[in-house]
């Protein structure tokens, strides 16, 4: 899996939540529910690009939002919420494959890629990068990246 190290400046997703169990498959009816609604998020300051936000809250639960980058002066929508993502350095690998192997992915990363590149993970925010790379949620050559906060 492909790497690289970035710094990110603090930036704002407006999407949906959603707080659980990620192994359930909610977090796929999330993004059909969001998709049939990101028409109505105003200002979004990167047209084909969205996010996967990713916060563990507690063991085997996350809080997780699917939504777009916005400019801060814009209203929500009704059902949507405003997520402030902090400044960040952060690990970027790329995932190719279905959206079913990104939490494969996560997992080598977090057992054993940052190790090999001598980084250690940090408490924040992690989040999923969809750009035109990514095709459909079941095709094999889409890829995404995935960025995991770093110190």
């Amino acid at each position: 899996m492909a790497s690289r190290i970035v710094e990110l400046p603090a930036f704002s997703v407006v999407g949906m939540e959603y707080q659980g169990d990620p192994m359930n498959g909610d977090i796929g009816r999330l993004w059909q529910r969001f998709v049939a609604r990101e028409h109505e998020i105003a200002g979004v300051s990167e047209p084909r690009i969205a996010y996967g936000l990713c916060r563990l809250t507690a063991p085997g639960e996350m809080h997780y939002v699917a939504g777009f980058g916005v400019e801060a002066e814009h209203s929500v929508p009704e059902g949507m919420q405003r997520f402030e993502v902090p400044a960040q350095k952060y690990a970027v690998f790329t995932h190719k494959g279905t959206v079913e192997g990104i939490g494969e992915s996560f997992q080598a990363i977090y057992a054993s890629r940052l190790a090999e590149l001598g980084l250690e993970p940090r408490q924040g925010v992690s989040f999923e990068r969809y750009d035109e790379r990514f095709i459909a949620a079941d095709d094999p050559a889409s890829e995404v990246d995935l960025y995991i906060p770093i110190y």
